[in-house]
């Protein structure tokens, strides 16, 4: 899903400065994933990268239903074109934001031409596409000089795995706890997405040719988990802002954030 079919040659950064990035185990199953421009949410993290969208031509990678293609023309991207997989997704985008230009992909590669954009936001993404390499080959290739990726993907220290999971006839759609801390070895049979330990989302971008700006955490804002206390939940949305910087705490969202820059 969204993995270049471009040659090596194809790209203009220097390959010497290309690692292959960290091994991470292949999944046995890769599912898309569910919107997760709630309200609260979506305005949280956007306002955690809003310094970094400072006009420019802007891909919502992955854009499902277009919440954040709208959103990050809000917090000052001059333009934003939306990139799905789902044709249903696209036309629910292209329907709530008739303004946007919204487009399916087939998942081989991102469906534009080299240097097309001044940065590439993929939220919730990197963690179904076919191969990751692969796919930040592809962001690499279609960002200007200097241009940015900001990646929000699912954080290992979060103690609930958020997408579907399988374990033989068993399967659950809800938060299931405890599988983002046993091995991979044990998981990957169950799981229908990865996730990653801060270090290796980070070393895993870094190695496709990406200047690192800057790593965090992404809390969870606990709306789609209606099970919890609601003065709780509105409790903790309070004090999100200063709860993203409290240390060790901090370590446990729900996602890992990762901001680089192409080099050249």
């Amino acid at each position: 899903m969204f993995a270049s079919v471009c040659s090596k040659d194809d790209f203009h950064h220097d390959a010497n400065r290309r690692s292959t990035g960290p091994s991470i185990p292949a999944l046995v199953k890769i599912e898309p994933g569910s919107s997760t421009a709630f309200p609260f949410n979506l305005q949280y993290r956007l306002a955690r990268i809003a310094k970094y969208v400072n006009g420019g031509d802007w891909l919502d990678l992955g854009c499902a239903d277009g919440g954040y293609s709208a959103g990050l023309l809000d917090v000052g991207a001059k333009s934003v074109t939306g990139v799905e997989v789902e044709e249903d997704r696209v036309q629910a985008a292209r329907e709530r934001h008739p303004d946007i230009p919204f487009h399916v992909s087939d998942g081989a590669s991102i469906p534009f031409t080299e240097g097309s954009f001044d940065g590439v936001f993929m939220n919730e993404v990197l963690e179904h596409v076919d191969n990751e390499d692969e796919t930040l080959d592809d962001v690499y290739r279609v960002l200007r000089p200097g241009g940015l990726i900001i990646v929000i993907s699912p954080n290992r220290w979060f103690p609930f795995e958020g997408h579907r999971v399988q374990i033989g006839r068993w399967s659950s759609n809800k938060p299931t706890l405890i599988i983002p801390w046993l091995p991979r070895s044990i998981t990957n049979d169950w799981v229908t997405a990865r996730n990653y330990w801060p270090h290796e989302m980070r070393n895993k971008i870094e190695s496709r040719g990406f200047t690192i700006l800057e790593t965090g955490f992404i809390m969870p804002v606990l709306e789609a988990y209606p099970w919890m206390p609601e003065a709780f939940t509105k409790r903790f949305r309070r004090h999100i802002t200063a709860i993203d910087h409290w240390p060790v705490f901090r370590r446990f969202g729900v996602s890992n954030l990762v901001i680089g820059r192409r080099q050249d």
